[in-house]
């Protein structure tokens, strides 16, 4: 059996040694930054791979919606409380002037009661799309109120993957009408003029490094695209973008009518999601940045939301995400404790014979 040390001392080597070579590919890599992309693709859509960023006094209304939660199984029924918050930032001049909040400085969270039979993976599902309504709806109730340039979204500006239940599950029309609320947000912010952008902190996204291997590795032999399985865009990307630097603007997807999310989405929008990396600091990784272009000028979109990005995300040199979103998400946190209250007041109603709390809560040592 292989001892404590030996496995740190084998991961701390891996580790290196991953790194090195994610580092040897992006400086294989670099001749690309100042090319101009010379041959026809339908997936490269502006003129550059890299461009360059640069911040600018910040002006106006930004705003930034999040939320939290935390959820209790009881023997009979699930409860969710989740707290989502809208928070407005105005500037002037490239001066922080006031802040706005909704609900309010402070506000209780929304409980949510399920006495559905869901198994874990609906339950898991069921609680996020249960988020994602709150954050979607706090989104628009902050655009209608406030009229904000921009409003920006904690992680994607669509469902994810894990979002959307298999086709038997009885949360299927929940999924269905999260939908349905994206596109009213989005329609929303349409009619504001409101730029909606979506901030993910973690990505494993892949699909900037996808174009690279299919498209731009085939007409540029730099290294054999194989190089590049299995890595994540942010890993690669940390190595060959520099502060102040963002990608070519991509398509969410290659392929709507194969994506399972962007499939359920009307093609109005479904076809004109995009995203960039912009590295903000040099000591944390580049953050995906999502938006949607209609028939504007994408490279203009792109450099415009960029700037603002850039300027709210550069403020600590080891954590780069946008300021106002940073505030929304300590105001939205919640607390275990807060749904033990809530807990505790239901158990206090109910007879005493009643079984509420599962086996793993009650063990009496």
């Amino acid at each position: 059996m292989m001892g404590i040390s030996k496995v740190i001392d084998e991961a701390v080597s891996f580790i290196h040694s991953n790194e090195q070579s994610k580092k040897g590919i992006a400086e294989k890599l670099l001749p690309l930054k100042g090319k101009k992309i010379s041959f026809p693709s339908k997936e490269l859509l502006e003129e550059l791979l890299v461009f360059p960023v640069h911040g600018k006094p910040l002006e106006g209304k930004i705003a930034g919606v999040d939320s939290g939660f935390v959820d209790k199984k009881l023997a009979s029924v699930d409860l969710v409380l989740i707290r989502a918050v809208g928070v407005l930032f105005e500037y002037e001049k490239g001066f922080f002037r006031k802040s706005s909040y909704v609900p309010g400085l402070y506000s209780f969270p929304m409980p949510h009661l399920s006495n559905h039979a869901l198994e874990l993976d609906e339950f898991a599902c069921s609680k996020s799309l249960l988020r994602l309504r709150e954050e979607v709806s706090t989104a628009r109730e902050v655009i209608e109120k406030f009229s904000p340039e921009y409003c920006f979204l904690d992680g994607s500006i669509v469902p994810q993957y894990q979002d959307k239940p298999r086709k038997d599950s009885v949360i299927n029309e929940l999924y269905h009408s999260i939908v349905r609320e994206f596109e009213d947000l989005f329609e929303t912010a349409e009619k504001n003029k409101c730029i909606l952008v979506g901030c993910v902190e973690d990505s494993r996204g892949s699909r900037f490094r996808s174009v690279l291997q299919e498209e731009v590795l085939q007409h540029e032999k730099l290294l054999p695209s194989e190089k590049l399985d299995y890595l994540f865009d942010s890993a690669l990307l940390d190595y060959l973008l520099s502060v102040g630097e963002r990608t070519c603007a991509l398509h969410y997807t290659k392929n709507i009518s194969q994506h399972p999310i962007l499939n359920d989405f009307d093609e109005k929008w479904s076809k004109n999601i995009f995203s960039f990396y912009l590295k903000p600091s040099l000591y944390d990784r580049p953050l995906r940045v999502e938006f949607i272009n209609g028939a504007g000028n994408l490279t203009e979109k792109s450099s415009k939301i960029a700037s603002v990005v850039f300027s709210l995300s550069s403020l600590h040199r080891e954590y780069a995400f946008p300021s106002v979103l940073i505030e929304a998400d300590l105001r939205a946190r919640l607390r275990p404790e807060e749904i033990d209250v809530v807990v505790n007041k239901i158990m206090d109603k109910v007879a005493k014979n009643v079984k509420m709390k599962l086996r793993r809560d009650s063990r009496p040592f």
